[in-house]
């Protein structure tokens, strides 16, 4: 056991503890490794490095809390540019290249998020683990950081269990983003965020696969549940099962790939949502984006086997925007582009509650834009000729054992298809009433 007070941190006082705290974890490390305290009360610090062997442990009402100066923040290696074009890779807490890593304990570790300006380039992340090994974070508190909460990136084996995540101090602060990782096990979390709460991408070329998260809470002003946007390596072997999602504006549950990956094998089963506008998107684009220097630009990618089964959706009634612009309110989108279907989709046992009365129904809600280079958000796609279902190029999707319900009436059809293949529905009930696949199905007629 190594206390940072035995190495000369002083609490509650607002001068940086940076030198003293990285000592420990040094001697730690240097000593075989073992456990590093940090005790009741507040300290302030810029970056620290992480260990292996190292456990960074915060005992009740202790606070890691960060600089306001950015400057304080070192420039380290491995900076890119994510997918709204912002410089990333400076963190509070930084690990790279190490194995059996932990932060545990009822402490909490605060980003002093909103000391940095909203478009402030490179703001740092909370966490970032960098090609690790056997990594394990539970029980911390986490919250307002000036960026993304945690990043794992090309890490191996690590298990995010107990957390709880409180940011909203600024903009573009996702919760946990999985990058290009492999066994990777998230639950029992408690997220809630201003920007995604837990999302898996791969900026890197490397696999992103074996990613399962369950029994957490979440809630965003943004998205629930997120794979892509970046997605430039290929992901697979995803499982989101027995989730609560609530009180988010910016879709509950996103699949998509727009930078040519190949993205299959998705389950998403046991899922509630309350007060959630987009409820399920998922998208193949062609927005074909770079994050790294040297990599080559790869064209569109697929999407395919993809499992959505016993979940049950209220979408929100309430008149959310998007930028002032688009209502957020939108039904279950699934769409490909031209040339490139979605393969193999399966939707099972949905409980689904509409608003409804968004709109009338007109011939010239067909023509719904492709935009299929830009970034890919449900409103883009509004107004939808349907109020439930949007397919759009897609091979093989199965409907099927399904309620869907308006609470206000609404002249659209309930589903719209455009260039889908292999389209199997059965047993659908829409207001209580059986679905008739026949005339209640409208698709679009080319010229």
């Amino acid at each position: 056991m190594f206390n940072i007070t035995d190495f000369g941190a002083k609490p509650n006082l607002e001068i940086l503890q940076t030198g003293v705290i990285q000592v420990a974890i040094d001697t730690c490390h240097s000593k075989g490794g073992g456990t590093v305290v940090i005790p009741k009360g507040k300290y302030y610090t810029s970056t620290l490095y992480l260990r292996s062997n190292v456990n960074l442990h915060l005992e009740f009402e202790s606070y890691l809390i960060g600089s306001k100066n950015l400057c304080d923040y070192p420039e380290i290696d491995d900076t890119f540019i994510d997918a709204v074009g912002h410089t990333r890779g400076k963190c509070l807490i930084y690990a790279k290249n190490i194995k059996s890593s932990s932060i545990t304990g009822a402490g909490t570790i605060d980003g002093n998020g909103s000391s940095f300006k909203y478009d402030e380039d490179n703001r740092p992340f909370l966490i970032r683990y960098i090609n690790c090994y056997d990594i394990c974070l539970q029980n911390i508190s986490l919250k307002n950081s000036a960026a993304w909460v945690v990043h794992l990136l090309g890490t191996e084996n690590a298990r995010i269990n107990g957390i709880n995540i409180y940011s909203h101090a600024n903009s573009n602060n996702d919760g946990i983003d999985i990058d290009s990782c492999n066994n990777i096990e998230i639950s029992n979390c408690d997220i809630d965020t201003s920007d995604d709460a837990i999302c898996v991408k791969s900026t890197d070329s490397k696999i992103c696969e074996n990613i399962r998260v369950y029994s957490c809470i979440l809630k965003s002003i943004w998205g629930a549940l997120k794979i892509g946007t970046e997605t430039y390596g290929d992901i697979r072997n995803i499982s989101f099962h027995d989730i609560k999602i609530r009180d988010t504006f910016g879709g509950g549950v996103k699949i998509i790939s727009t930078d040519g990956c190949r993205l299959e094998n998705v389950s998403i089963e046991n899922i509630s949502m309350e007060n959630v506008s987009g409820p399920i998107f998922i998208r193949l684009g062609s927005r074909s984006r770079t994050y790294y220097k040297n990599q080559q630009v790869r064209v569109a990618g697929t999407l395919k086997n993809i499992l959505l089964r016993n979940i049950s959706i209220r979408v929100v009634e309430e008149g959310y925007y998007l930028y002032g612009k688009y209502p957020r309110k939108a039904g279950i989108i699934v769409t490909g582009i031209p040339g490139h279907s979605i393969e193999n989709v399966i939707f099972e046992n949905l409980n689904v509650i509409f608003p409804g009365n968004e709109l009338s129904f007109e011939r010239s809600f067909y023509n719904v834009p492709e935009q299929e280079n830009e970034y890919p958000e449900f409103p883009m796609f509004h107004p939808l000729p349907s109020w439930a279902f949007f397919l759009r190029h897609v091979k093989g999707l199965t409907l099927k054992d399904t309620s869907l319900n308006t609470v206000k009436a609404d002249s659209r059809p309930v589903i719209f298809t455009d260039d889908v293949k292999d389209l199997k529905v059965s047993n659908i009930v829409v207001n209580n009433q059986q679905f008739d696949f026949e005339t209640e199905i409208i698709s679009k007629r080319l010229p």
